[in-house]
């Protein structure tokens, strides 16, 4: 049973007359007829009452026009995802981020014009930890994920990455720590104080960017918690857990009891990474990855 049956029954049921039918459809009124009796033979069921030089649908035949209907409009909608699909207009991107994403000034953003652009693109995004995003990737159960550098060093080989922007890293506080109300600060002035650190993997993220800090400035820092979340590690501080270091852009998250001061004695900087398959093969994941790419004030 074919695509073009289903059309040529409901172009009659709609006509109830096989010549005014067979002209709209564009065939001989024999073929047409030949057709339906094809499709009466293959359900076992007289689709039209033919009297009189008067048609008309049987039980059947209504019943089956419903179904006929809803048919072809089933398959229009796939023809055109696939279409849409193909042409990167339609589909599902999921992205990993590590939660400090949504604090660049740009990428939320951005995101939200694509999405009023693409409405039938649907963007899912998921907080993971750093190996677990770059794994995803590479499995194809993440589209892309972006994650704080430095990169572990055994990325597999089928990813690659970009940065998406640089931010400088500052000192967060609690607000009753003697620091607090300091224009700005010395790493080292923070050599005998505990740290609250994300649990990031060795070598890689910022917890990598605050150990290197520390040890640049002249100690060994004392962590006494690690954390997933940025709200957590924020919330963490301001209740008196200790202190740490986080990207720039973070001091938009006022939270009750914090503070956050610049640092003299370091240039530290935190690098937002997208991390991607070399060969994409969805239209609309490149497409995505060009416009960031494409925003992106780093070159890459």
């Amino acid at each position: 049973m074919s695509l073009r049956q289903f059309r040529y029954f409901v172009t009659t049921a709609e006509e109830l007359h096989f010549a005014r039918a067979a002209e709209r459809l564009g065939i001989a009124q024999p073929a047409l007829s030949q057709q339906i009796r094809a499709l009466e033979e293959r359900l076992g069921a007289r689709l039209f009452h033919r009297a009189n030089r008067r048609v008309e649908l049987t039980e059947a035949g209504n019943a089956f026009l419903r179904e006929a209907r809803a048919t072809i409009d089933l398959a229009a909608k796939a023809e055109r995802i696939a279409r849409d699909t193909a042409r990167g207009e339609a589909g599902r991107i999921d992205i990993g981020i590590v939660g400090s994403v949504v604090f660049d000034p740009d990428f939320p953003h951005l995101l939200n014009e694509y999405r009023n652009e693409h409405p039938g693109i649907q963007l899912s995004l998921h907080e993971m930890r750093i190996l677990t995003q770059i794994e995803a990737v590479h499995n194809r159960q993440l589209d892309m994920a972006i994650i704080r550098t430095p990169l572990p060093s055994d990325m597999p080989d089928n990813l690659d990455c970009f940065t998406l922007s640089t931010q400088k890293s500052v000192a967060v506080l609690p607000s009753t720590h003697p620091l607090a109300h300091e224009t700005s600060i010395h790493l080292r002035d923070l050599a005998e104080e505990t740290f609250v650190a994300f649990e990031d993997p060795p070598g890689a993220g910022m917890g990598e960017i605050l150990l290197r800090e520390c040890r640049g400035a002249g100690f060994e820092p004392l962590i006494a918690q690690r954390v997933c979340e940025i709200g957590t590690l924020i919330s963490l501080v301001g209740a008196g857990f200790g202190v740490s270091l986080v990207a720039e852009t973070i001091s938009h998250l006022q939270l009750p009891g914090v503070c956050y001061l610049p640092l003299e004695d370091t240039e530290a900087r935190s690098q937002l990474a997208v991390i991607h398959r070399r060969f994409e093969r969805s239209a609309a994941v490149a497409a995505l990855l060009e416009r960031i790419r494409a925003s992106s004030k780093v070159p890459n």
